[in-house]
Formats: C-alpha cells, sequence, structure tokens
C-alpha cells in the first residue's frame, strides 16, 4: 500500500471507545484550547477580513464560526476559524514536527462534524486521526522542509484531510483519495515573514479548507492520487531536499499516540521565542536593568532563522522576534498578551535593553533532536555575568501545564468576549462534548450559555 493507503487505513478503524483514557483526555484539552484560541483571535485583521467575506447561511448543511457562534457555509467557516485560531501565536504546537496541529486538523473536523451533524465523539476520533496522520510526516520531513515551507500549511493539509474525512464518515478508500486531494493543495511558504505575519495566519487556514474540501470532493467520488506522498513528482520530492524514511511516517501507529506530546503553549508568541524566555525568565530580578552592559543569546540555527528580528514593527512582528521576547522576559518576568502593547514595544528601557541584546546561532544546542534549548547569558556592569539555561519550555511534556493553568488559559482567552461566567459555561460544556449526539447542536447550544444571539 502507498503511505496514503496506510494513514486511511488507520484513521477508518480507529474508534473513540477503543482510544486509550489519556488519549481522550488530551484530546479534549486540545479542543478546549483550540476553541479558546479561535474565540481571540476572531478579531485579528486576517480572520475579520476572512469574516467580511463569509457567507452566514442558516440551511441544512451550515457550521459555525466559533468567535462570534454565527452559522456559516462550512469551508468558509474553517477558513475563519483556522485564521483566528492561529492569530494570538498561542494555539498548541510539536516540537518535533515544528507545527502547530489544532488549528488546520480541528477547524477542518468541527466544519465537518456540524455539516453531517455527526457526534462530538466523531469529531473527537476525526481529531486523533488528524493529529496522529500528520504528527509523523511533519517529524518525518523536518527540519529541512522547516527551512522554506510553513510546516502548519502543507502538512496541515493532511491532518485536515483526515479529521475531516472521519468526521463525514468516509470509508477507506475515499479517506485514502481525501489525501491525494488534499496534498495537491498543501503550501505555505517563509516568505511571509518577517513583512506580513499576518498572512501566516492564512497558512492554516488554507490547509483547513484543503483538507475538508478534499474530503468533500472525495465524498463525491472524486479521486486523488494515491502516491501523493512517495511519488516521483509527489509532496516529499517537491518539498523535501533528501529522502524521507517511509518507516518513520508510520512507525507506531495505532500503538504511539504522539497527540500525548503536543506542547501547550505557556506564552502567545512564536515557539521559537520560547526557550529563550524560559532562561530570560530565571534571570529576572537578579539585577538592575540599567546594569546591563549585554545580553547573549545563545539558540538554535533554525529558532534564529524564524525569529530574530530586533525591530518589530508591531505586536504581530513582536511575537517572531526572540530580542524582544527575551527583553520583555528579563524587563518585566513576564510574557503575556499585555507585553505587547504599543507603549511597552516603544518605551524608553525596553528599547535600550533591545540594543544591548546579540544573537549567536549555536549548533551546540541542535544537537538533541526535537530540541530547541536555549542559553542566555546577562554582563553587567562591573564584570559581573549571570547565565541561565532552558532546555524545554513550559507546556512540553516535559514541562507541563497543570489542569489548573489551562483553565486559567482559556478564561483568559474568552473572558473577554463572553464575560467570565460565560467563558466558564463554555468550558463546563466542552467537557460534555464526547457525549454530544450532534456537534451542531452542541455548538448552537453555546449562544444560550453565553447570552450571544448571532447576527446577520
Amino acid at each position: 500500500m502507498t503511505l496514503a493507503e496506510q494513514y486511511a487505513l488507520f484513521v477508518s478503524q480507529l474508534e473513540w471507545t477503543r482510544l486509550p483514557t489519556e488519549v481522550k483526555q488530551i484530546a479534549l484539552e486540545l479542543f478546549s484550547d483550540w476553541f479558546a484560541n479561535a474565540v481571540a483571535g476572531f478579531d485579528s485583521p486576517l480572520a475579520q477580513a476572512l469574516q467580511s467575506l463569509s457567507p452566514v447561511h442558516h440551511g441544512p448543511g451550515r457550521a459555525i464560526r466559533v468567535g462570534d457562534l454565527v452559522p456559516a457555509e462550512p469551508l468558509w467557516a474553517a477558513l475563519v476559524n483556522a485564521s483566528a485560531a492561529h492569530a494570538q501565536e498561542f494555539d498548541d504546537s510539536s516540537r518535533a514536527g515544528l507545527y502547530h496541529p489544532g488549528a488546520p486538523i480541528l477547524s477542518a473536523a468541527f466544519s465537518a462534524a456540524c455539516k453531517a451533524e455527526t457526534s462530538g465523539p466523531a469529531l473527537l476520533a476525526g481529531m486523533v486521526a488528524g493529529y496522529e496522520v500528520s504528527l509523523r510526516l511533519a517529524s518525518a520531513v523536518n527540519p529541512s522542509h522547516y527551512k522554506l515551507w510553513h510546516t502548519t500549511g502543507t502538512v496541515g493539509s493532511f491532518g485536515a484531510a483526515a479529521a475531516a474525512g472521519f468526521a463525514l464518515g468516509l470509508g477507506r478508500r475515499r479517506i485514502a483519495a481525501a489525501f491525494g486531494i488534499a496534498g495537491t493543495q498543501a503550501a505555505g511558504l517563509w516568505e511571509v515573514l518577517p513583512d506580513a505575519p499576518q498572512v501566516k495566519n492564512l497558512h492554516p487556514a488554507k490547509a483547513a479548507f484543503a483538507g475538508l474540501l478534499a474530503a468533500l470532493l472525495a465524498q463525491k467520488g472524486i479521486a486523488g492520487p494515491l502516491t501523493i506522498l512517495e511519488g516521483s513528482r509527489g509532496f516529499f520530492a517537491a518539498t523535501v531536499p533528501e529522502p524521507v524514511s517511509a518507516k518513520k511516517c508510520t512507525e507506531g501507529l495505532d500503538k504511539e499516540w504522539l497527540i500525548l506530546d503536543t506542547t501547550f503553549k505557556a506564552y502567545p508568541v512564536c515557539g521559537h521565542a520560547m526557550t529563550p524566555i524560559e532562561a530570560s525568565l530565571k534571570l529576572h530580578g537578579q539585577f538592575d536593568i540599567e546594569m546591563v552592559e549585554e545580553v547573549e543569546v545563545r539558540a538554535h540555527p533554525v529558532s534564529l532563522q524564524i525569529a530574530s528580528q530586533f525591530h518589530p514593527a508591531d505586536e504581530h512582528q513582536a511575537k517572531f522576534s526572540i530580542p524582544y521576547c527575551v527583553a520583555v522576559a528579563l524587563f518585566k518576568g513576564r510574557v503575556g498578551p499585555d507585553e505587547f502593547s504599543s507603549q511597552l514595544r516603544q518605551s524608553a528601557k525596553l528599547q535600550g535593553l533591545l540594543k544591548k541584546i546579540r544573537l549567536i546561532p549555536d549548533d551546540e544546542l541542535a544537537k538533541t533532536p526535537s530540541l530547541r534549548p536555549a542559553r542566555i547569558c546577562v554582563r553587567l556592569a562591573g564584570g559581573k555575568t549571570l547565565v541561565a539555561v532552558a532546555e524545554v519550555r513550559k507546556g512540553d511534556p516535559e514541562h507541563p501545564m497543570t489542569a489548573n493553568e489551562k483553565y486559567e488559559k482559556f478564561l483568559k482567552l474568552t473572558g473577554n468576549t463572553w464575560g467570565v461566567r460565560g467563558a466558564e459555561n463554555v468550558f463546563e460544556s466542552i467537557a460534555m462534548l464526547p457525549r454530544a449526539e450532534s456537534v451542531l447542536k452542541w455548538a448552537e447550544g453555546l449562544r444560550s450559555l453565553v447570552k450571544q444571539q448571532p447576527t446577520t
């Protein structure tokens, strides 16, 4: 069998009731994290632009835009929800795969489940299928794929196809076709950074769209190339400069659950900035900012390739600036949404600290596969030097967020939209999703919980 056929066999045989308890739990937590991010990012420029183009659709086959709980055509709902979910740079990530799985996978699966009025378990099982397939693909093609291609836009299309295909109830052959159709649409180039970070949010949006469209076309009997991955003109040949291990693409499938290794982000920034933040936070409060002569930041070369901008023009660019994130962590001792305000970005103290930061790509920090360590060295007037190292990030499997921290993150992301009580109500309702007979009815029922009526 081709890789697409092997993946399709795995997806078609997945059953929610047979999944390990810890997989079910993490799936529900990841759904909650995606949902909150989609609410918080709804007011972002790209999500609003897409929303303005999105036709409201009250009839059968509708889906729901998470940010305003308005019914929409499913493909457009997937576009809006995925772009919003990625907009805050607070969505889940895969360290090994250099990849944000939640935004494309869940946006496609949620639209498909709403359209088909399938159950909560079908949505969540499809989500698990999408994660397991795409996390393996992302790890197999990286890090070389990542030099030019944004994995969330490319590999995300395959994960979205798996999740949407399962939610629509497709059989093995049509899921395999969906992989082929999704793969020929997969895209997302890093040229969007540093000048157009908002367009980066289009990558998960189009991946969700591509995966859902692929599943819908396969449902209609449209064939897709089954050799889309390993074919001589396929995805691997086009986007990976060296041979890809077919074994790595399927290793442990249905036995080892990679979804358990997903990172819940503790900071609303590019993932490459997170270990520099962790190391910097260890040093906060140990010195007077005016005494700093130099801050040396040693980081993984790939991290500096993506996030080395010294002069971010706005909050979006600042979230992709390791220098800015380090300066904020050293200066404020925290890195949350409030730390990207224009007032703080323009403050004389912060700007003065930024001028003292030096970035050094360190190959020694790239020796451990899948890790992106960082080392911060602060040199003070008088000759004193302070050093801190961070191997992992808060939210990584080795340093997980607690259940309460995830809950507080949910409230922080959704409270401005729904109020504290409304956010609490929705959080409690998400816990009931595995019992929902219809995802659409469940989603439409949220309006009464937040006392928010849809507008046209």
